[in-house]
């Protein structure tokens, strides 16, 4: 369930809860903490079970570079920031930048990343991809 705890400047702390099993940490009613995370190995043939994880239930690898985080709980909207790092690609000798598709529009319950090798048109695995998401 989703216990939200928020301090206001003008009701005080006030703590609201539903049945969807995430926490949200409130400011004046906007969310502070990440919503959803992940670590995984994009090297990994799909399925993906991630490293480690917070509302990520498994990472679907479509092709090369190009992965599709699935979130265990819909989240209350798509209109969320995605924070996104890589590692080190050695089919190009370089470290990953992993970006949002801009071909798959982000969902409540998913997000299509490509780990993109910089100032190239190429996208590779990588053996660490790390994903946070923050929103409402």
């Amino acid at each position: 369930m989703t216990t939200t705890i928020n301090a206001s400047t003008s009701t005080g702390l006030v703590n609201t809860a539903d049945t969807s099993g995430i926490i949200k940490l409130q400011s004046n009613g906007v969310t502070t903490n990440a919503l959803a995370w992940c670590n995984f190995n994009g090297t990994l043939s799909t399925p993906i079970s991630p490293r480690s994880a917070y509302n990520v239930g498994s990472v679907t690898k479509n092709g090369t570079g190009d992965y599709t985080v699935n979130f265990t709980n819909a989240l209350s909207d798509a209109n969320y920031s995605a924070v996104l790092t890589g590692g080190y690609t050695s089919a190009y000798n370089h470290y990953t930048a992993p970006a949002i598709s801009n071909s798959t529009a982000p969902t409540t319950t998913a997000l299509r990343i490509y780990n993109a090798v910089p100032f190239t048109p190429w996208i590779s695995d990588s053996t660490y991809v790390n994903v946070a998401i923050f929103g409402n």
